[in-house]
């Protein structure tokens, strides 16, 4: 779900083909299974490329203490309808302006959850420390969203595949510990989830060009091309480098269950709640087998 552009102190519906009755369904199939279901609300995807609406749309809900209350009634009466059991917020593009009005929705919600006995999760992009030097991290406050949340989501990607950026590890095990790590002075590691990409990115290193790749995407790719897919043991992450037809010149960077499995270990070793994954039908199918065989999985589902 994401805030309505028209009126961001509200959200938008659920799509046409999700009725009401579906909805609490599949939240009453959850609760059966001991699963803990939660909106994931977010301020993303309005115009294709124009990150500046996502900023505009989430400036308009925190404009106010009013528009503010506004928004956070109209969570209250959607957790309400659907009996989810809190809300888990996704905002990803603000204004570095806006950091403060940001702050203060954070402590505000996170009163009105606590008041009412819901879980409140938030999602915040990577930063290691605290200089605002990433603009798209820099609004973010972990002190401040750490005291307001019961749950906070590090999204550890993309440390490579951004526009522009060279080739690697969407998340190698190094940035996993730089961010966790600046995380850990700011809030207890009981609240961190360390959300790592199940996905990958194709670089042409002659055109300069990055690609999404599934898991399933990379193997095809390494076996059309007949190449051998190598572990990196420094950034604990698999890999591979071909020549396409036109004889460009590719690195393939992507994970896998050994690399989720290391990534675990590593959150085990941190000492945090654990990993989230983003985004489920991209991985390695073998990675189930891993969790389940050696490790102990809690339910959470957004």
């Amino acid at each position: 779900m994401r805030l309505n552009r028209s009126d961001p102190t509200r959200v938008e519906n659920f799509p046409a083909t999700f009725s009401e009755a579906y909805m609490k369904e599949i939240v009453n199939f959850g609760h059966r299974h001991n699963v803990k279901m939660l909106p994931t609300v977010h301020n993303l995807l309005y115009e294709r490329g124009n990150q500046h609406v996502n900023k505009d749309v989430v400036r308009g809900m925190l404009a106010t203490p009013e528009t503010r209350r506004a928004f956070i009634q109209s969570m209250v009466q959607l957790i309400q309808q659907y009996e989810f059991d809190g809300v888990n917020m996704d905002f990803e593009d603000v204004y570095y302006e806006d950091r403060e009005k940001l702050n203060d929705f954070y402590r505000e919600l996170g009163r009105e959850m606590r008041s009412r006995g819901w879980f409140f999760s938030v999602d915040t992009p990577s930063r290691t420390s605290d200089q605002p030097t990433n603009p798209f991290s820099a609004p973010f406050n972990y002190a401040v969203i750490g005291e307001a949340a019961d749950q906070v989501v590090l999204m550890l990607y993309n440390e490579h595949g951004w526009p522009g950026s060279g080739p690697g590890p969407v998340v190698s095990s190094g940035w996993m510990g730089s961010v966790v790590n600046y995380a850990l002075t700011k809030m207890p590691a009981s609240k961190i989830l360390a959300a790592v990409s199940v996905f990958g990115f194709d670089f042409n290193l002659t055109t300069g060009r990055n690609t999404y790749v599934t898991y399933s995407m990379a193997m095809d790719r390494a076996k059309q091309y007949g190449v051998k897919v190598v572990f990196d043991e420094k950034t604990q992450t698999p890999m591979f480098s071909y020549t396409d037809a036109e004889g460009n010149q590719h690195e393939v960077w992507f994970e896998n269950a050994d690399s989720i499995r290391a990534k675990m270990q590593q959150a085990h070793r941190l000492g945090i709640r654990g990993l989230a994954l983003w985004r489920l039908g991209m991985e390695d199918p073998a990675i189930w087998q891993v969790l389940q065989n050696e490790f102990v999985i809690s339910k959470l589902v957004d």
